[in-house]
């Protein structure tokens, strides 16, 4: 599909494929209209395709509508949500969703470094979870996975989501 330094909706240059999974795409990209110009965002595609389930862009636009009207520290910023026209040849409609990039390892990468986390750790990572689940849940939107491998964490340890994913960042 798409390449690194390609540019979407004149605004997001593609860096980074982060995740490549037949689904969906998520690419680390600049937003080139940033006051910082090239701050980087996280820009998630979902391709049109005959091979597509009908769910996936009804869930895929229900994420991007939820985070539009979400305004929580702990969930970060949707920028925008867009379709884009293949120019390939494959003739494919990818719909896109940009937010905002909180950097981290995923808590799975933590664990298979060796890294271990005391048992009061272990609870407020628990409670800042439960914090963020319980606003989810008033918004009736679906939790795909909350396997370690779909959280992130930084130095300070505060938790953030990012749509189906979270993070433990700075303070």
């Amino acid at each position: 599909m798409k390449k690194t330094k390609y540019i979407l909706n004149k605004r997001y240059q593609l860096r980074e494929k982060i995740s490549d999974r037949s689904s969906r795409k998520t690419w680390l990209s600049f937003d080139l209209f940033s006051e910082y110009k090239q701050q980087l965002v996280i820009v998630k595609l979902l391709p049109f395709s005959p091979q597509m389930q009908w769910e996936h862009l009804k869930l895929f636009e229900r994420e991007a509508q939820v985070l539009k009207n979400i305004n929580h520290p702990r969930i970060p910023r949707y920028l925008d949500y867009f379709s884009v026209d293949e120019e390939d040849g494959t003739g494919l409609r990818w719909f896109a969703l940009a937010q905002e990039y909180i950097p981290g390892q995923s808590l799975q990468q933590l664990l298979d470094q060796g890294k271990r986390f005391p048992e009061h750790q272990v609870r407020y990572f628990a409670e800042e979870i439960l914090t963020i689940l319980r606003l989810r849940g008033s918004l009736i939107v679906p939790w795909k996975s909350l396997k370690p491998s779909n959280r992130t964490m930084a130095v300070g340890r505060k938790c953030y989501t990012r749509s189906r994913t979270m993070k433990i960042l700075s303070k």
